[in-house]
């Protein structure tokens, strides 16, 4: 074990609440009902900073209520809708968060399939947000979006997919929100749905992989591909396709490092039947050989997809959510071996309708990933608990020492200590920040840290705490 998983497992065993991975459950803690008319069939869901505190908000597309809306994290995980929706579209599709306008705040980025435009909303760090901002009006089917850096310069792009189009195709932001016209990644591929955007042959700018969502063998075009950046946001077809005619309907793309032989691999799921992954070796620049592998599961129409550690042991963990309206699982996961290989099954949840598309954040601050989805059936968002690690300020504080203030922008001051104290602070993932000694009634500078969630150790008094610096 390196010293970084050392120091990590240590402090959880410390906190006296740690299981280990084969313990890893969630419990479902919330089921929040949209408002109606607004909130009739959500599709979309995103999770990221909206407001001023350190907390991971939601926010979510409905496509019949054509409406975008953020929900409010209390910090525990509990989560509340705002009164004031972030916009209404026609048929609300894709969202984003990410910082357009490059002014420090996070903003929303929606499709409006309905009338063919794609949109930011500008929010003012509260959760306030301005009317929606144009940055095409002329697009056959928007429908998912990505906001990377595409065109190797500092400011933040779009790109989205436009189904009924036949093409996927990118705007260049002039860094203050500001968009030039359409930019085609790929034209070529029929009725694109799903795609990713990733560095995927690590030469630094962001490639793309696409597939498209027809049925199978109509019109016998069903393709998978990557397309490789020349770093000015032009992009070439690897010389070999992903998968040709094998797949039916692609509702969801990733590329990400599988089997831990860094070289991404592709992800995909097919609405009609299964979810796999295609094993990426790299021939040369731009040529890469496919091998698929199909991972096995109950989910008789996989949705979304996705690859995240949810037992905390430094293995990405295989995701899948269920696109069904009736009887059967609808979140389950698999445990990764850390070579492309994955365990059985393992059931997250079984209660919803249509649970198309899932985000991942430590929501309640406790060290792990918790889950939230939609229920496009049920009109509902909900949310699930990882319960690898249950911490809270309560469970971790000595009753004979207390700090404040919490949250801090500056210094942490401390009551109870009897003599200097060497304090160590870290971050959710086991790192060492910093390290001091502190005297008696002086107080531990934090003011140089990033907005976050921290953890700190009083050595002398054996005492580890939770706060947040503002």
């Amino acid at each position: 074990m390196n010293l970084q998983n050392f120091l990590f497992y240590s402090i959880l065993i410390f906190f006296g609440n740690f299981n280990g991975y084969s313990q890893t459950i969630f419990n479902k803690t919330q089921s929040i009902a949209l408002p109606q008319p607004g909130g009739n069939a959500p599709y979309n869901i995103a999770s990221g900073l909206i407001d001023d505190d350190a907390f991971p908000d939601l926010v979510v597309s409905t496509t019949i209520g054509g409406t975008v809306y953020w929900l409010k994290n209390d910090g525990a995980g509990n989560f509340n809708i705002q009164s004031t929706p972030i916009g209404l579209l026609s048929n609300a599709g894709g969202v984003a968060i990410a910082d357009i306008n490059g002014n420090g705040f996070n903003d929303v980025v929606s499709t409006s399939s309905g009338d063919g435009t794609l949109v930011w909303f500008a929010n003012d760090g509260l959760g306030n947000f301005g009317a929606a901002q144009i940055i095409s009006a002329t697009i056959n089917g928007p429908g998912q979006v990505y906001v990377r850096t595409i065109d190797n310069n500092t400011t933040l792009d779009v790109a989205v997919a436009a189904y009924n189009g036949n093409e996927v195709i990118w705007f260049a932001n002039d860094g203050s929100g500001n968009f030039g016209t359409k930019n085609i990644i790929n034209n070529t591929i029929i009725n694109p749905g799903a795609f990713a955007m990733k560095d995927i042959d690590f030469d630094g700018d962001i490639d793309s992989v696409i597939g498209n969502a027809i049925a199978y063998g109509v019109p016998n075009d069903c393709r998978i591909e990557v397309f490789y950046n020349d770093g000015d946001g032009n992009f070439t077809a690897d010389t070999n396709v992903v998968s040709l005619n094998t797949k039916d309907y692609i509702f969801s793309i990733m590329a990400e490092d599988v089997d831990n032989d860094s070289s991404l691999d592709i992800l995909v799921t097919d609405i009609t039947g299964d979810a796999s992954w295609f094993k990426r070796t790299e021939i040369s620049p731009g040529t890469a050989t496919y091998a698929e592998t199909v991972i096995s599961t109950s989910i008789s129409n996989p949705a979304c997809l996705d690859l995240r550690d949810l037992d905390n042991d430094n293995l990405n963990d295989f995701i899948l959510t269920s696109a069904a309206s009736g009887a059967g699982n609808d979140i389950v996961w698999f445990k990764s071996d850390g070579v492309g290989g994955f365990g059985p099954e393992q059931i997250i949840d079984a209660t919803q309708s249509q649970a198309y598309t899932i985000t991942f954040a430590d929501f309640e601050n406790d060290g792990d990933l918790d889950i939230s989805t939609i229920a496009y059936n049920d009109d509902a968002v909900n949310m699930f608990n990882n319960q690898n690690i249950v911490l809270s300020v309560s469970d971790i504080k000595q009753a004979n020492i207390t700090m404040f203030p919490n949250p801090t922008q500056d210094k942490l001051y401390f009551t109870g200590m009897t003599e200097t104290s060497k304090i160590t602070v870290f971050n959710s993932l086991g790192n060492i920040i910093t390290s001091q000694h502190v005297q008696l009634h002086d107080a531990l500078d934090v003011s140089e840290l990033t907005t976050g969630i921290y953890y700190l150790k009083i050595n002398n008094a054996n005492t580890v705490f939770k706060f947040i610096k503002k």
